[in-house]
């Protein structure tokens, strides 16, 4: 079974935690933690042995790339090409559950496959989640906290009772929220929704308007 780590009711994770889960990523290990949309499975996205275990224990395609989460706008710069479309989004909707699709930079190569142009990207609103990622210093790839097919999993008890065997760290924050993330085209000079989820289009559309 992983080590559970718990969050405070808040979300909040002790410095502590955040570290020792961090490191765990940092060092290819599986950690299931709580988001605004569901619970999540996730690992450093430097080291593509991570990707694979990820992918296996989801019983995923290796046709389908993994998203990206990181800590901060600032830190999502590093990974890829940003663009003025991207700001505006991003100051009006980050953190929180949209993926924005942007080209890679150089380094952002590593975080998906040759014959994928963009890299999917949030920085997520969960107090926990974030601290998590700070703490690892590394972008992480991720996906939701279920096999595939399987109905999202919104508490750390399901996520312990069904992924249990096949992780290593569980960072329990208890209830999460269902739904989601909405995805975002930012690559061009107006943003392109190619999936709807708990932010509305409309949503999308006045922040790029702002």
């Amino acid at each position: 079974m992983p080590e559970t780590l718990k969050t405070a009711a808040d979300g909040k994770l002790s410095d502590a935690d955040a570290a020792k889960a961090g490191a765990a990523a940092k060092s290819c290990r599986i950690v299931a933690f709580p988001t605004e949309t569901a619970y999540a499975l996730g690992s450093t996205g430097l080291i593509k042995a991570a990707t694979r275990r990820l992918l296996q224990v989801k019983e995923r395609s290796t046709l389908k790339p993994l998203a990206v989460m990181v800590a901060s706008v600032e830190d999502a710069k590093k990974w890829v090409e940003w663009t003025p479309l991207a700001e505006r989004l991003a100051a009006k909707l980050w953190p929180g559950p949209v993926l924005l699709l942007l080209k890679p930079t150089a380094q952002g190569r590593l975080l998906t496959f040759p014959e994928y142009p963009n890299v999917a990207i949030r920085v997520p609103s969960h107090a926990g989640a974030r601290a998590i990622l700070a703490a690892s210093g590394v972008p992480w790839v991720y996906t939701s906290a279920n096999k595939s097919g399987a109905p999202a999993l919104l508490d750390g008890a399901g996520v312990s009772a069904a992924l249990g065997a096949e992780i290593d760290f569980l960072v329990d924050g208890g209830k999460a929220g269902a739904g989601d993330p909405t995805i975002v085209d930012a690559t061009g000079d107006a943003p392109r929704v190619t999936k709807v989820g708990v932010v509305a289009a409309e949503k999308v559309l006045e922040a790029a308007a702002a």
